[in-house]
């Protein structure tokens, strides 16, 4: 399978953008922890459909709007993770929610576990993980580093973090 790669130029930090032919295999902070995970072969560096319509979105998040297009998203991760993960999509923009609250979502009793699988998400931005939070409102464990989960939530106008 033939993966392409770009580099996406954020205010908070560059991104590696990757994808297959049918979808977006991952979006990473460049140097983040888990950075380019499960990749099984080189990424040539040239554009495909998948990561212009990334840049597009992206461009748009940066620009202050909130994306609604879709983008499709090459499958990765137990199923534990994804259905974690559809759980992150469900958090509105400019929102915030718990480890906790997810853990009770999913009928799980370790909010360490949800937190593990948040971390492992490979579509920084794309699917909000920098929108969980600890129970009492402070910012924890986010891969490409708090200082760019805390710009993130304030790019989206979240005041209440801690």
């Amino acid at each position: 399978m033939m993966l392409f790669k770009t580099l996406y130029h954020s205010p908070v930090g560059d991104l590696s953008l990757v994808a297959d032919e049918t979808g977006l295999v991952g979006c990473w902070f460049v140097g983040q922890a888990y950075f380019e995970r499960g990749l099984t072969s080189q990424p040539i560096m040239r554009m495909s459909p998948v990561l212009d319509a990334t840049c597009a979105w992206l461009d748009s998040y940066f620009a202050g709007e909130c994306p609604s297009v879709e983008l499709p998203l090459a499958a990765v991760g137990t199923d534990f993770q994804q259905k974690v993960w559809a759980d992150l999509v469900e958090i509105p923009y400019g929102q915030t929610v718990t480890y906790k609250d997810l853990a009770e979502k999913r009928g799980c009793k370790s909010a360490q576990a949800i937190g593990g699988a948040v971390g492992k998400n490979p579509w920084s931005i794309l699917i909000p993980c920098h929108r969980v939070v600890s129970s009492d409102g402070s910012l924890t464990g986010y891969a490409g580093g708090l200082d760019k989960k805390a710009w993130l939530l304030a790019h989206e106008g979240v005041s209440n973090i801690s």
